[in-house]
C-alpha cells in the first residue's frame, strides 16, 4: 500500500477513517472528507491528535460544507451521540459559522481556527488520550474509497474518538465560548490576500498566533478600514502591439506556430517537459513595456515609542501602503527597525505573508536610529545590488533622531517619505529638508473617524508621485503635510 502519512500504518488510517461512522453532520460528501483530511493534518502540523470525526464535523460546520443532522445518526453511544448533534447545533447558530461566506475558509485557514477552537478541550481530555502524538493521514482520495467506515468502525477501537466526544459534550461551553471570542475580521484580513488555495510564506503558527490573539484587535480593525478599499486597485500591463513589420520580441508564451524553430531541437520528452514548464520560447508580436525597476522600502519603527495608537496607525497603513504598490506591480519590502533594521519580508501583490509579520512583529532592543540609516546606507551602497530606483518610506515618531549627514547621503539614493504619528509638539528636527515629503499626523488625524481618510490620502499621494515621474525618480523636494 502506498505511503498513508507520517508514521500512520494501515490500522491507524482505517481506525481514523472508521470514526465517521460517528459523524452528525448531513449534507457533506466526499469532497468535505477530503478537505477534512486537509484540516486534520493541519492539525498534526500544530501538535493536536484529533480524531478525523470531530475535525469533519466541526470544520465543515464551519466552513459552511454540512448542517446539523435532524435526528440522532451513525453508530456508538446514542447518548454521547445525541449530546454531539445537540453541540452542532448550537454552534451552527454563531456568528462565526453564520457569516462563514464573508471570508475565504482555505484549509490553513479553517485548520487554525479548529485548533483554536479544541485548544480549550484539550486539557480536559483523559491523559491516555491528550498525550497520544498526531499523525498525518494520506491525502491520496483513492485510499478513503477502499474503506467503509461503518465496517472499519465495528474492526477497531474507537475509544478515543468516544472519549474525545464525551468530553466535547461534557464540556460544551467551552468550544462555544472559543467561537464566539475568536475574531472575524482578523479573518476576513486574511481572507483578502487569497493567492490559491495556499497562503504563500505563511506559517501554520504564525496563522495560530494572529487567531488567539486578543491584542492585535485594534491593528486588525484599522487595517479592515483600509484595505476592502485598497484592494480594488488593479494593475494595467502595458503593452507594445506590432500587428505588421515583423515579431517585437522572444517570450516564453505565445501560439505554436510562433515557435522558434531551434526549440524543435529538443528531443521530444525535453520538448514536452519544457512545453509544461514554459521553458519554451515563441516570437511574439507584443513586448512588455520596459519600466525601470523600483524597490519600495518600507520602514516600520519597532521600538517602544510606538505602542498604543501609534502602533496601530503605522502597522495598518505599512500593510495597506505595500499591498497598494504591490498590486501596481512594484517590489515592496515590508522592514522594522528599532535599535537595528530587519529583514523584513516581501510583499507580493497575492501573498500574505506580510499580514502575520506586520500585526506580530515585537522589538525589545532599545533604539539606535543612527545605526538603522547607517545600515540602510550601506545596504543602497552596495555595489551587488540590482533592484533598480529606490524609494524610502519611514513610519515613525516625533522624536526620531537620524544624522542629518546620513539622510542627506540617503536621500541622494532614494526619495525618503517621512510619516510622523503623534509627535509630541511641533516636528523640529535638523534633516527634514532631506526627505521628499513629511506627513504629520496629530491627534486630531488620527481620531477613530478620521484615521482611515488620512491612510489614504498618503497612499493616494504615494500613487501619484510614481504616475507623475517616469522611471519613478524624485524631480523635486515636497514639503510636508499636517494631518
Amino acid at each position: 500500500m502506498a505511503e498513508r502519512g507520517e508514521g500512520i500504518n494501515t490500522a491507524q488510517f482505517e481506525r481514523q477513517v472508521g470514526t465517521m461512522a460517528l459523524s452528525q453532520l448531513e449534507g457533506a460528501g466526499a469532497l468535505s472528507l477530503m478537505r477534512a483530511v486537509a484540516w486534520h493534518n493541519a492539525l498534526a502540523r500544530l501538535g493536536h491528535a484529533v480524531p478525523l470525526v470531530v475535525v469533519h464535523d466541526l470544520g465543515c460546520l464551519v466552513a459552511g460544507l454540512g448542517r446539523p443532522a435532524g435526528a440522532l445518526r451513525g453508530l456508538g453511544d446514542p447518548d454521547v451521540g445525541e449530546g454531539w448533534r445537540r453541540l452542532l447545533v448550537e454552534l451552527a447558530d454563531a456568528e462565526l459559522v453564520r457569516s462563514q461566506a464573508g471570508w475565504k475558509h482555505r484549509d490553513p485557514m479553517v485548520g487554525v481556527v479548529l485548533a483554536r477552537i479544541l485548544s480549550s478541550i484539550v486539557p480536559q481530555l483523559p491523559e491516555d488520550v491528550r498525550v497520544l502524538r498526531p499523525s498525518l493521514l494520506p491525502v491520496d482520495v483513492v485510499q478513503y474509497t477502499r474503506v467503509e467506515p461503518n465496517s472499519a468502525f465495528t474492526r477497531y477501537d474507537q475509544s478515543v474518538a468516544a472519549a474525545w466526544l464525551r468530553c466535547m459534550v461534557d464540556n460544551r461551553l467551552l468550544p462555544i465560548l472559543e467561537v464566539e471570542q475568536i475574531d472575524l475580521d482578523a479573518l476576513r484580513l486574511l481572507g483578502l490576500f487569497r493567492g490559491g488555495e495556499a497562503l504563500p510564506g505563511v506559517d501554520l503558527a504564525d496563522l495560530y498566533s494572529v487567531i488567539i490573539s486578543p491584542s492585535l484587535a485594534d491593528v486588525v480593525a484599522f487595517s479592515m478600514e483600509l484595505l476592502p478599499s485598497i484592494l480594488e486597485v488593479k494593475r494595467e500591463a502595458g503593452q507594445q502591439s506590432f500587428s505588421i513589420d515583423g515579431y517585437a520580441s522572444i517570450e516564453r508564451h505565445g501560439n505554436i506556430d510562433d515557435l522558434v524553430l531551434t526549440q524543435l531541437a529538443f528531443d521530444e520528452e525535453v520538448f514536452e517537459q519544457k512545453l509544461v514548464d514554459r521553458e519554451l520560447f515563441y516570437f511574439t508580436h507584443e513586448r512588455q513595456l520596459d519600466n525601470e525597476r523600483r524597490t519600495h522600502q518600507v520602514l516600520v519603527d519597532g521600538s517602544a515609542s510606538m505602542r498604543g495608537v501609534r502602533e496601530v496607525f503605522a502597522r495598518g497603513l505599512a500593510l495597506a501602503l505595500c499591498k497598494r504598490l504591490a498590486m501596481l506591480g512594484e517590489e515592496v519590502v515590508l522592514r522594522f527597525f528599532d535599535s537595528r533594521l530587519y529583514e523584513g519580508v516581501r510583499v507580493s501583490g497575492t501573498g500574505s505573508a506580510e499580514v502575520p509579520y506586520a500585526l506580530q512583529f515585537r522589538a525589545e532592543r532599545g533604539r539606535n536610529y543612527a545605526r538603522v540609516i547607517r545600515q540602510l546606507n550601506s545596504e543602497l551602497g552596495q555595489p551587488r545590488r540590482r533592484e533598480g530606483q529606490s524609494l524610502v518610506y519611514l513610519l515613525t515618531h516625533g522624536e526620531c533622531q537620524l544624522p542629518p549627514d546620513e539622510v542627506q547621503q540617503l536621500a541622494a539614493k532614494a526619495p525618503i517619505y517621512g510619516v510622523y504619528i503623534l509627535p509630541g509638539g511641533p516636528l523640529e528636527l535638523p534633516y527634514l529638508d532631506s526627505l521628499h515629503r513629511i506627513h504629520v499626523i496629530d491627534a486630531e488625524a488620527i481620531s477613530h473617524g478620521r484615521r482611515a481618510h488620512k491612510a489614504r490620502q498618503i497612499i493616494d499621494e504615494v500613487q501619484d508621485d510614481l504616475q507623475r515621474r517616469p522611471g519613478g525618480r524624485a524631480t523635486g523636494r515636497g514639503r510636508g503635510r499636517r494631518g
